[in-house]
């Protein structure tokens, strides 16, 4: 009976070792997993700012969550991903160049190495006054056909934590023009809240369309196609974007490099 004994505890033990052996193999290839994917998109976060002739001087941060990375390879999806990107904006005028500070959460993201696609996305900008500026000139010069009259007109722009509005100057102050932007049925709104030329009130008609051109050079700067524009916060000196979508292509997240089309084209 004791050598029967003895014999069942030893089968025990070794089941019991080849258990804990396979744990610790599964372990140090999920460890690995997260390092080398989480190292392969560091670097290209860094070759794509160097491509532009941005040197990064802060690494992106990337995390898989909770749930097994290599459990979701094995079945073609990644069940979780956080990534954080530093600002890495350098701006000449109304040229962009580089993205700016970003928060990017995806769910269910398939492995397809050509164009992987994000179940459910939120990523969450932050942009400086200057890039606003940029922005905003661009979008007047988009709409008068040129460069030189967008330039002209927006000469300053100020972002206002205490009046959650943009303060527009034009001219070198000769106009102003305070504007608040908001997320109305998935879209971005900029709205005029206040404009006067010399200390006299601009007609409707003229903020409407000054408006709209600095909301559409927001909107093709930060708001990637078929996204919807969740929230809008402004702060001082800055303004927070946050959009959603899904069933999306990660390669439409190149919006968030801060290049437009014409840009991307002329590249």
């Amino acid at each position: 009976m004791a050598a029967k004994k003895s014999g069942g505890s030893l089968a025990w033990k070794i089941v019991v070792g080849v258990l804990v052996a396979l744990l610790v193999i599964i372990l140090i290839a999920e460890f690995g997993l997260r390092w080398f994917i989480g190292n392969q998109m560091t670097e290209e976060f860094k070759n794509s700012a160097k491509e532009e002739g941005i040197e990064v001087t802060e690494d992106p941060s990337v995390s898989f969550g909770g749930s097994p990375l290599l459990f979701g390879l094995l079945r073609g999806s990644i069940s979780q991903m956080d990534m954080t990107t530093p600002s890495t904006l350098q701006i000449e005028g109304s040229q962009i160049k580089g993205q700016p500070a970003s928060e990017i959460h995806v769910e269910d993201m398939s492995t397809d190495t050509d164009n992987p696609v994000a179940g459910f996305l939120r990523a969450t900008t932050t942009v400086p006054d200057d890039y606003l500026l940029a922005s905003f000139q661009k979008g007047i010069s988009d709409q008068s056909g040129s460069e030189t009259i967008g330039n002209m007109v927006v000469t300053e722009i100020t972002a206002n934590d205490q009046s959650d509005e943009l303060e527009v100057k034009f001219g070198g102050g000769l106009a102003s023009l305070s504007l608040k932007p908001t997320a109305r049925d998935g879209k971005l709104e900029i709205n005029a809240t206040e404009a006067a030329i010399f200390g006299l009130s601009l007609p409707e008609q003229a903020t409407s369309a000054i408006s709209d051109a600095l909301q559409d050079g927001m909107s093709e700067q930060l708001v990637a196609n078929d996204m919807q524009v969740e929230s809008v916060d402004v702060g001082d000196g800055k303004l927070t974007l946050t959009i959603t979508g899904t069933d999306v292509p990660m390669n439409d997240m190149d919006h968030f490099s801060g290049e437009s089309g014409e840009q991307k084209k002329a590249a």
